[in-house]
């Protein structure tokens, strides 16, 4: 199993895009020093870095693929110890094979996981680290209509409240904007870009939370009465899209 670096065909790196491909290194080698070799399937960059759409508050993330369960716990030991040794701060994921085909989550690994089959949909974006090119037709992948449902879901029940206890930020939640309406253009029918920017400019309609989010993502605020009015819009847009999932 070969390294990869796919970040040499980049031209005119950011200081900060530089910064990154130093931590996803080390986030590499801790990954190959903290699991056994012949377990590692995959090691793979996602997020903002693999986008280039970095800013001063992302984080560098990893997926790593098990073949077993129980080593998730590994990846876990290594974001509690690293997460803040960093700069830009790196991120420790994972699956295992068993949780991609059977769309399920052990309790091994990181509390706070998308839904294997999100990260089955989103494979084809993911650039690989280490190990073998995974194919998302060889795991369950899951209906557009659940995607959605889900991340309605997680919204009303994890980020809102999470949000409201200040156990999420401001910028977290804006940030989950983006894959909710991401989802919502997949349950349409569309096949929306992995670009924030870009996803962005496929919604004609001004109107929409998108617009919103992207703002905020480029120009962050404090102002309360903005905060607030975006959650306003946020609970509205979520009101819509429950009504989309219950038809």
């Amino acid at each position: 199993m070969g390294k990869y670096e796919f970040w040499k065909d980049w031209k005119r790196k950011t200081k900060l895009e530089e910064s990154a491909i130093e931590s996803i290194k080390i986030a590499r080698k801790l990954i190959l020093a903290e699991l056994p070799k012949e377990q590692i399937v995959a090691i793979y960059a996602k997020g903002s870095f693999v986008r280039r759409e970095m800013n001063e508050k992302s984080d560098v993330d990893t997926t790593t693929i098990v073949k077993e369960s129980r080593y998730l716990k590994n990846l876990k030991v290594l974001e509690e110890k690293y997460l803040h040794e960093y700069k830009p701060q790196i991120q420790f994921s994972g699956y295992s094979l068993w949780e991609l085909k059977h769309n399920k989550r052990v309790l091994s690994g990181k509390k706070l996981r998308a839904s294997p089959s999100r990260m089955v949909q989103h494979l084809k974006h993911y650039k690989l680290l280490y190990g073998k090119q995974l194919r998302k037709e060889e795991f369950h992948q899951g209906p557009p209509k659940g995607h959605l449902r889900g991340m309605v879901f997680a919204f009303k029940n994890i980020f809102l409240p999470g949000y409201k206890e200040k156990k999420f930020g401001f910028s977290e939640v804006a940030k989950q904007v983006f894959w909710l309406v991401e989802n919502e253009q997949i349950w349409k029918g569309k096949n929306p870009p992995y670009h924030w920017k870009k996803l962005a400019k496929s919604i004609k309609d001004k109107n929409h939370i998108i617009h919103d989010a992207l703002r905020l993502r480029l120009n962050p605020t404090k102002d309360k009465a903005e905060r607030k009015e975006f959650i306003r819009k946020l609970k509205v847009y979520l009101s819509e899209l429950e009504k989309l999932v219950k038809e």
